[in-house]
C-alpha cells in the first residue's frame, strides 16, 4: 500500500481527466494538428476510447481486490494511460520548443505559426498514438469478458455508520509495515518548515483505511508528539458547520453554545489550533469541491510547524485536492 498516494491503485481517474482536458475539441492539442486535417480523427478516436474505459473504471476499482484478472487489467490500463499522457506531453513540449525558437528568430505571429507540427514529428507521434490506441481498444474489448459495468456520474456514497477512533486489535494483523510507514510520516518534520502536511489514504471500501488510521491515532508515540488530536468522520455531504463543531468537541472546547453560528465556531477553532502542533483525522471524505474546503483549510494552517491531517477517502480527486 502506498500511503499518501493510493490504496489498491494509482490515480487513474485523475490521469484520465488530464487527458480529456488536453483532448478538448477546441483545445491546443487539436490546433497543433491543424495542418493534418485528415488525421484529426486519431485524437477523436483516442478520446472516445478513453471515455469508454472511464465508464467502467469505478466498477473495476471496486472488483480488483477480489478478482485478479480485473487487477491485472487495471495495471495494463494504467500503463496505457501513462503512455497516452506522455505522448500528449511530448506534443506540448514540441510546440513550446517551436514557439521559443520562433521568438528567437523574431517571427511574427509566433503562437499561430508554431501550433502546426512538422511532418517528421507528426508522423513519429502519429505512429506512437496509433499503437497506444490499439492497446486501449484491446483493453476495452475485455470489458465484457471481465463483467465490468458502466458507471456514469459521481461515485455513489454508501450509507455507513460513522467511525470512531476506537480500534479493535484483531483488525490489525499483517498491517505492521503500513502502520510503521504512516507513523513515520506523522512524526517526521518537514525539511521546509511547513506548518501543515496532509497525508491521504486512498482506496476502495473495505481495504482498511479507517483501521490503519485508528491504529496510528492511538499509538503512544503519536500521542506524545502532538499537542492536540481530533478524529472526525465526515462521511456525509460536506457541512462546514457540522465539521467545525465536531472538531471543537473533539479537542475539548468547553465554551460551545447551542446558538453558535458558523463564524463563531470557526473563530473558536482557529484560536484552539493556533500555535499548537495537532493531528486531525478526517475519515471517509467524499466531497472534492475545492472552494467548499478552502475556508476550513485556512483554519488548519494556524497550527504549529509539524501539524498533520490524515484524510481517508475512496476518491483520488479528494486526495489531490487536499494535498494542494
Amino acid at each position: 500500500m502506498d500511503i499518501g498516494l493510493a490504496v489498491g491503485g494509482a490515480f487513474l481517474s485523475s490521469a484520465l481527466n488530464v487527458l480529456f482536458d488536453r483532448l478538448a475539441p477546441k483545445g491546443d492539442l487539436l490546433k497543433m494538428f491543424q495542418k493534418h486535417t485528415n488525421d484529426f480523427r486519431i485524437l477523436k478516436k483516442l478520446r472516445m476510447t478513453l471515455l469508454g474505459l472511464q465508464a467502467v473504471l469505478s466498477d473495476a476499482e471496486n472488483k480488483q481486490a477480489s478478482n485478479q484478472s480485473v487487477s491485472q487489467w487495471l495495471d495494463e490500463l494504467r500503463d496505457a494511460v501513462d503512455s497516452a499522457e506522455n505522448l500528449t506531453e511530448e506534443i506540448n513540449y514540441e510546440a513550446l520548443r517551436l514557439k521559443v525558437e520562433g521568438q528567437h528568430q523574431n517571427l511574427a505571429e509566433v503562437s499561430d505559426l508554431n501550433l502546426c507540427l512538422s511532418d517528421d514529428f507528426f508522423l513519429n507521434i502519429k505512429e506512437k498514438l496509433e499503437d497506444t490506441i490499439e492497446t486501449l481498444k484491446d483493453l476495452k474489448e475485455q470489458i465484457g469478458l471481465l463483467g465490468l459495468k458502466e458507471h456514469f456520474g459521481s461515485i455513489k456514497q454508501e450509507a455507513r455508520t460513522p467511525s470512531t477512533s476506537l480500534v479493535d486489535d484483531s483488525d490489525i494483523f499483517g498491517r505492521q509495515t503500513d502502520i510503521e510507514e504512516l507513523i513515520d510520516r506523522l512524526l517526521s518534520e518537514d525539511a521546509n518548515g511547513k506548518k501543515l502536511t496532509v497525508v491521504s489514504i486512498v482506496g476502495i471500501g473495505g481495504v482498511g483505511k479507517t483501521t490503519l488510521s485508528k491504529v496510528v491515532y492511538n499509538d503512544e508515540k503519536v500521542k506524545d508528539h502532538f499537542d492536540l488530536k481530533a478524529w472526525f468522520c465526515v462521511s456525509e455531504a460536506y457541512d462546514a458547520f457540522r465539521i467545525t463543531k465536531g472538531l471543537l468537541q473533539e479537542i475539548g472546547s468547553f465554551d460551545l453554545k447551542v446558538d453558535d453560528n458558523l463564524n463563531q465556531l470557526q473563530v473558536k477553532l482557529k484560536e484552539s489550533l493556533k500555535g499548537k502542533k495537532f493531528l486531525i483525522v478526517l475519515d471517509d471524505v467524499w466531497n472534492d469541491n475545492y472552494n467548499e474546503w478552502d475556508d476550513l483549510r485556512n483554519l488548519f494552517v494556524q497550527g504549529d510547524i509539524g501539524s498533520k491531517i490524515i484524510v481517508t477517502t475512496r476518491k483520488e480527486s479528494v486526495a489531490l485536492m487536499m494535498a494542494n
